[in-house]
């Protein structure tokens, strides 16, 4: 692995717009009352707007096409087109007692807070698949419900004259009576696929499908090392890093806070750490999100907000407390207390609260250390009151992982935004330039190697054993000023 210390890697915008449009909202439609449906859409700054929504969508999936505008959504009863109509069989999802009570008796959304994921199908424009999850009643009383059903929906947008169309419906691809409300997705290293995500409750164990143009691959079972005790709704959320190489995870459990490392090619998790809870650990509600840089992580623990640097040697070490709840009210009645959050494609992380209020709270500057990132509490106003979630999105400014074994599509992303392919996680120079005698060496904490540094002649200045405490200083006071090349070889690598 080699890097150089002086040269800095060049961040641009991506172009990828599939989650430009946030339709989200509250019944009954009473605009005056504060009640109805919401539009967020970040294609030219931040704009909001009331519709008349026909359905609760708290519990939310949702895509937009390449110009940032809403295709379809669906709150896990029904799925609905842009013009906020039912697409042919495009109603009874998730068929069972939970639905006949939510979605037919109550005429809400079917109760899961990370359980619906859209992705577009790869190769087929216009053409998408639905993942929603689905619960199971056993016969009472008293009544017990666990998750049990993974389905699968797939949708023709190019139906019915661009209204769309169900093609198939509640194929079931997965059936485990200890699943949890948290699926999310990341971008195949080829530029293409798509890696869908499931784990499972009261184990270690991780199911993934891969969604290519042929369809749906899997499931694939992978033990990861750390299981965790929850089943069922998990208080919590599942998310990967912007650039794919993390994967972490929290819940209304003492579990604490999962971080895992991620290979894009082979689909396999590694490095599991478990991180202490950052507050009460006796049920806080949680939510869990990463900057637009894939430093920091921000968890929210129902009446705190904190973030961790994932490039420190010691990630527990780095917990900064962001803001505690201000005890401000929606409408004087309902707590604005923290929950799911979503890095959004303006750069800025948004974050619901418990109860549907009309708030939602902001992250202004997420890339940045501590109270630099600007958090700020019921920071946006809604014109409607928002159901608990957020809309469940992928992060689709990602594409191939360059010179990686699975880069071999020719699918390059469309800008200088990405991320070089490591067999291990990248190494991390601070500072960098060097500003004085030393300079740190961030590495996986996961594996020791042999650190070398190179000047550009090739001549070696510097070769040693680095072990498992993830970094390793470098004291180059004794070199003169130019430009070094630094290599890491992990321990076992055939390289």
């Amino acid at each position: 692995i080699i890097y150089c210390i002086i040269l800095p890697l060049v961040s641009l915008e991506a172009q990828s717009k599939g989650d430009f449009t946030w339709v989200m909202g509250y019944p009954p439609n009473d605009s005056a009352g504060g009640f109805g449906g919401t539009i967020l859409n970040f294609s030219s700054g931040l704009n909001m707007r009331f519709f008349n929504t026909p359905t609760f969508v708290g519990n939310s999936a949702q895509i937009c096409n390449e110009d940032g505008q809403t295709v379809l959504y669906s709150n896990g009863c029904k799925i609905l087109n842009s013009e906020h109509e039912v697409i042919s069989n495009g109603d009874g999802l998730n068929p069972g007692q939970f639905y006949d009570f939510w979605c037919d008796r109550y005429e809400v959304d079917y109760g899961s807070h990370q359980g619906l994921l859209a992705l577009p199908l790869p190769g087929h424009p216009d053409k998408y698949y639905l993942f929603h999850l689905a619960w199971y009643r056993l016969p009472g009383p008293p009544w017990t419900e666990y998750l049990r059903d993974f389905y699968s929906t797939r949708i023709d947008m190019s139906a019915n004259n661009g209204l769309g169309a169900v093609v198939e419906k509640n194929r079931l691809i997965l059936q485990d009576t200890n699943l949890i409300d948290n699926v999310t997705a990341v971008r195949h290293g080829n530029g293409r696929d798509w890696w869908v995500v499931l784990p499972r409750g009261a184990s270690d164990l991780i199911y993934t499908f891969l969604l290519t143009p042929e369809g749906l691959q899997g499931p694939f079972e992978q033990r990861i090392g750390v299981s965790t005790s929850v089943r069922g709704f998990s208080g919590g959320q599942i998310v990967f890093s912007p650039d794919g190489s993390k994967f972490a995870r929290v819940s209304a459990s003492p579990d604490g806070i999962d971080i895992f490392n991620f290979d894009r090619c082979s689909g396999k998790f590694s490095c599991p750490r478990r991180l202490p809870p950052p507050d009460d650990p006796r049920g806080a509600l949680g939510g869990v999100a990463i900057s637009p840089n894939s430093r920091y992580l921000y968890v929210s623990a129902t009446v705190k907000m904190f973030q961790y640097d994932l490039w420190a040697g010691d990630i527990a070490r780095s917990k900064v407390l962001l803001g505690e709840y201000d005890n401000f009210l929606s409408n004087g009645q309902l707590w604005t207390t923290f929950y799911l959050q979503r890095l959004a494609p303006d750069g800025k992380i948004y974050m619901s609260a418990t109860n549907g209020v009309k708030y939602l709270h902001v992250v202004h500057q997420p890339d940045s250390a501590g109270l630099a990132c600007d958090f700020r509490q019921h920071d946006l106003e809604l014109p409607t009151h928002n159901g608990f979630c957020l809309p469940n999105f992928p992060y689709f400014r990602l594409y191939d992982a360059p010179n990686s074994p699975c880069d071999t599509l020719g699918i390059d992303a469309p800008t200088a935004d990405w991320q070089p392919w490591l067999p291990v996680d990248r190494l991390i120079l601070q500072p960098n330039p060097v500003s004085g005698n030393l300079v740190t060496v961030r590495y996986s904490p996961c594996s020791g190697g042999r650190l070398s540094v190179y000047d550009l002649a090739g001549r070696r200045l510097l070769s040693v054993i680095a072990g498992q405490e993830g970094e390793y200083t470098i004291d180059c006071s004794d070199w003169p000023t130019g430009m070094y090349i630094v290599s890491f070889m992990p321990n076992g690598s055939a390289c």
